[in-house]
Parts: structure tokens; sequence; C-alpha cells
């Protein structure tokens, strides 16, 4: 018993402490002749520990350099009063504590901080055969022996597409995220909601629990906590009176299981979904997509008719102002507004905005006598006797005003 008890806590304190080569010392406690048969019984299961890097010089694992330490009946007893006392604030330390001034105080604290974890380890495993017993996966670890309560929630989500993956694949499970992610997809979409119906209803979740951390005992076997549980099925509101059994069962399209152990070790779970049957939730989708595109077109074609707009705009009013030089040219050539393009974009941006850009064509044929709507002469000569060409073409006005 004793080589068993040891290696079990050889193996415990390399993963709890993997960076502590060996214990510092072995206590005993119990009557004088149990303590020397035990102490006997631990340095032969320690020298066989040390044979193991004899031949290494820099082996500093377990090994009959071990000190063995021997206590009294009461040391545990003892000891379990200390820290009851420590736990309720009757044994303290006095630290030295520095203040917002900078100068250290004297501050009394816990001798003995106490964490409570858990006793037992809790797995899960999943069925996607409707509960057939030979078709459970492996039980799953989630909380491990040791583990600080309360500890959780633990998150488990279920969707009908991948347990469709699932079915699919044998109900062995697909251990590739990759892998398990893109038969999914192919199974999303209205063609897949059979598939998906049918392996949602058949799902199945349990847990187990572990209350001894050896191997080989029944006592370390799994235990099974609970029924088994459906994520992906939910009772039909609107069932008829009488009826009962799997036939007023509906598949939903996910769920969100959360897991917990409280500080007390009782274990709860809590399900979470937002109650869409898996038709809903095609239809939800599909709608949502018709939304998202919706938006992109109706942003793209409201941002691009303003696009279009402006650059209408702006080449109507680039037209108005060559069309206001082009009449400077001809109705008042070598004056102050001749060829100034500032002054006729001003006079075009001054009457385009208030409405009234018939007023200012009426404006400039009552100023000089020359109609605006159109006009167009023949070449002629400068002062130097030099010919440059002064043909315009017709220019209409845009309310098809007859030509005068």
């Amino acid at each position: 018993m004793v080589p068993k008890a040891l290696d079990e806590l050889r193996e415990q304190v390399g993963i709890v402490v993997p960076e502590s080569e060996e214990p510092t010392a072995i206590v005993t406690y119990g009557s004088v002749g149990s303590q020397k048969q035990l102490a006997k019984a631990v340095t032969s299961v320690l020298t066989k520990y040390g044979k193991e890097g004899e031949n290494n010089d820099d082996y500093d694992g377990w090994d009959e350099d071990i000190p063995i330490v021997s206590t009294g009946k009461g040391c545990v007893s003892m000891g379990l009063a200390v820290l009851a006392a420590s736990v309720h604030g009757r044994v303290k330390l006095v630290v030295s504590v520095k203040g917002t001034d900078g100068k250290l105080r004297p501050k009394a604290k816990l001798g003995v901080a106490v964490q409570d974890v858990a006793t037992c380890a809790v797995a899960v495993s999943f069925n996607y055969f409707g509960g057939a017993e030979n078709k459970w996966t492996e039980p799953k670890v989630i909380f491990d022996f040791d583990r600080r309560v309360p500890a959780g929630p633990y998150q488990i989500d279920f969707t009908a597409a991948e347990c469709a993956a699932h079915l699919a694949n044998g109900g062995k499970g697909i251990e590739d995220e990759s892998e398990l992610i893109e038969k999914a997809k192919n199974l999303e979409g209205s063609r897949g909601i059979p598939d998906r119906e049918a392996a949602a209803l058949k799902c199945r979740f349990r847990l187990y629990q572990k209350t001894s951390r050896g191997g080989g005992d029944d006592d370390s076997e799994w235990i099974r906590v609970g029924n088994d549980m459906k994520p992906l099925s939910m009772e039909h509101s609107q069932k008829d009176e009488g009826e009962s059994g799997n036939d007023n069962m509906v598949a939903i399209e996910s769920a969100v299981l959360e897991i917990s152990i409280r500080s007390v070790g009782i274990i709860t779970t809590k399900l979470i979904t937002n109650g869409e049957t898996i038709v809903q939730a095609n239809k939800s989708a599909r709608n949502s997509k018709l939304l998202r595109w919706g938006t992109i077109i109706g942003s793209v074609l409201f941002i691009g008719g303003f696009l279009v707009k402006s650059y209408v705009e702006e080449r109507i009013f680039d037209r108005d102002t060559q069309r206001v030089l082009a009449y400077y040219k001809h109705a008042a050539a070598n004056s102050f507004h001749d060829g100034d393009e500032r002054q006729a974009r001003y006079l075009v941006w001054k009457y385009k905005y208030k409405g009234k850009k018939d007023a200012l064509w009426r404006r400039l044929e009552a100023k000089y006598g020359v109609p605006v709507h159109a006009w167009e002469w023949d070449d002629e000569e400068d002062d130097d006797g030099a010919r440059m060409t002064m043909r315009r073409p017709k220019i209409w006005m845009e309310r098809g005003r007859r030509m005068r």
C-alpha cells in the first residue's frame, strides 16, 4: 500500500508543483511502533526511486535523502486547531505596510490563507444517437481535482449544424476544429434543415463525477450525475392537451450550456437559448442577410447618387460659367468682366442657389442689350491685323426660349 500511495503522491506533486524536484520532508504521525514501520517502508520506496538517477550526476529527484520526520499522535488534531484559529482570525501575523505618505505601519493579517478546492473531478460526455449507451463519447474533464471553488462557468456551445456534422461522422466526434467548422458550414441554409433537425433532436449531454484519484478501483470510476440533458430540444409551447413524449419536442438552432461548481461542491448547470427553432433561425438568418445586403446596396446608391448629382451640378456650373464668360467676351469686350472667371462663377453661384438662374440671363440682356440665348459671329481682325476666331456655338436657355 505504501508504494502505491507514494507513487500517487509523487505524481500529484509533479502536477501541482512542477518546479519542485523533491519534497522538503515527509512527516508521519501515530504511535511510535507504527511510525517506525512506516518509515522503514517509505525509505525502501525512496531508495528504489533513487536508483532511477544513480547514473546521472545531476539527478536531484526523490531518493532516500529526503528526511522522514516523526511526530506525536496529536499532530493532525493540533494542526487542524491552528488552521481553524487562523481562519477565524485568532492567529495573526503582523506585517509592515507602506501607507500613502510612504511610511511603514504595522498591519495584522491572517496567519494562514485557506482556499477551498474541489475534492472531485467533473467531466462531460456527448451522444448524437438519441442516447444509445454504446455511442457516448469518452468523458472529457472540465474541472479536475484540487480546482479552486467556486469555479466556472464553463461554457459549451451547441449548434444543430455541428451536431449534424458529428452524426454524419458516425458520432465519434470531429477533433479537428477547422474540419468541424467546414462540415457544419456545408449543412447550413434551407437545404440542411432536415439533417439539422434530426441531429438536434438526437443530441444528448451527460455529466460525470469522479471522487477518487486512484486507477482501477471501483471508487475511481466515473459516476453519472443527474439525468441526460437535451440541449437542442425544446417542448412545443402550443402542444395539444394530453400530448407527451418526444412528439411535442422541437429542435432549436443553438444553445449555450454553462457548468459551474459552487463553494460547497454542488454542480450547477444553466442552459441559455433564444428559443428559435431551426426553421425560424433559418428565416431570421435569411432576413438578416437580405437586410444587410439591402443596407449595403442602399448606402451605395445613396452615396453614389450624391456623387453623380455633385458631378452633374459641377458640369452645369462650369458650363454656365463658360456661358457667362463667352457672353462678356461678345457683349462687353475688353471690360473688367471680360475674362474675369471669378466674377462669372460668383454670378452663377449667386443666382443658382437662389433658384433664379433665368433672372441672371434677363439681367445681362437688359444691361448689355444682347440676347444671351444665342450668338454667333464671324472672324474679326484685331488692332495688329492678326485674325482670331471669335465664333461661338449657339447656346440655348434651359427653358427652351424662342430665339429672337
